[in-house]
């Protein structure tokens, strides 16, 4: 296994001040942000970069796509949206990106992966990690205290999206990593730990890169994901949040196929002590959305060819149904 990853990671209190060393050799730099963080935070950049800036705001991508324009170097700064559209500006320019992420809201700060919404989907685009990632705590402790939440259930879902790999692996041969799996094994049980900002942006930035390493999201991306996929077709919610709901109904069925030590117990007390939804109507849902949302999840599952726990078990509606309100939800 490669080493592969951002060539810089820094993660402190005013780190946005380092920009000013890995930009001085580039004269045309683009920051893709949003309204907000550039009218917060442009005087600043500004006074660091100290070479002209030109900014694209991430809501009005791809109409204003910078292809014609001379930059040299890409600047994600903000929250997921600003960092998925750097990522595919970088794609269609073949330049160098550098992540600057306002939240620890999801584990894409790192990955090569872009999120993007097509006809009420959302699918994953391959492009490139960044060259470096500038992670500015005194920036990121002022997101809302929810982005972090969903920060934590992006990763805490990594206990379900691990076993299922596993089971996949063993019983229908998809391709496994050891060495990737630890990766991201060890960003999962550092954030059960301690969640703080610093333990979280890294482990965010450790699934991101065992993601590019295995050349897929499959480690760290399940039948929660796909659940939570399902999910945004109606009324979506925060990724994270979204994620981390799935998660104990897939724990519940790997822990009984015997591939979790985690219990959707263990797991569901872990978000309740963080005030995370878990329960239907905290995440505006309902039953029957929800059996749709596994329904459709699992179409997606085979659409990837990646093999669900759901039916690995052969799971229906009537075992779903019973665990789902034995669970709680």
């Amino acid at each position: 296994m490669s080493d592969t990853g951002p060539a810089k990671v820094v993660i402190a209190d005013r780190a946005l001040e380092v920009l000013r060393t890995i930009l001085v050799d580039y004269e045309c730099p683009l920051i893709v942000t949003d309204e907000f963080i550039q009218s917060q935070y442009a005087d600043i950049m500004e006074e660091i970069i100290e070479v002209p800036i030109r900014w694209v705001m991430a809501s009005e991508y791809p109409h204003n796509a910078p292809v014609d324009l001379e930059v040299d170097i890409i600047i994600g700064f903000g929250g997921g949206a600003s960092l998925d559209v750097a990522k595919l500006i970088a794609r269609d320019t073949n330049l160098d990106w550098i992540s600057v992420p306002t939240a620890a809201s999801h584990d894409g700060i790192a990955s090569e992966v872009a999120s993007v919404s097509h006809g009420g989907y959302k699918y994953s685009v391959k492009c490139k990690g960044p060259l470096a990632v500038i992670a500015d705590i005194s920036i990121i402790s002022k997101a809302p205290p929810r982005l972090k939440l969903a920060g934590i259930g992006d990763i805490i879902c990594k206990t379900s999206s691990l076993a299922e790999w596993k089971l996949a692996h063993e019983i229908k041969n998809e391709p496994f990593d050891e060495e990737v799996y630890m990766v991201v094994e060890n960003a999962l049980v550092s954030v059960l730990k301690d969640d703080s900002f610093e333990t979280l942006v890294r482990a965010e930035i450790d699934a991101g890169r065992a993601m590019s390493l295995f050349g897929s999201s499959r480690p760290c991306s399940g039948t929660e994901h796909a659940i939570s996929h399902a999910m945004d077709r109606i009324d979506s919610d925060l990724h994270g949040l979204q994620v981390a709901f799935a998660t104990p109904i897939c724990l519940y069925y790997l822990h009984e196929a015997g591939y979790s030590e985690y219990t959707s117990g263990s797991i569901q007390d872990f978000m309740k002590a963080h005030q995370m939804p878990v329960n239907f109507e905290e995440i505006n849902s309902n039953l029957q959305a929800f059996l749709e949302d596994i329904h459709h999840a699992l179409k997606i599952m085979r659409k990837r060819d990646r093999f669900s726990v759901l039916d690995h078990l052969k799971v229906d509606d009537d075992n779903l149904t019973k665990v789902l309100k034995d669970l709680g939800y």
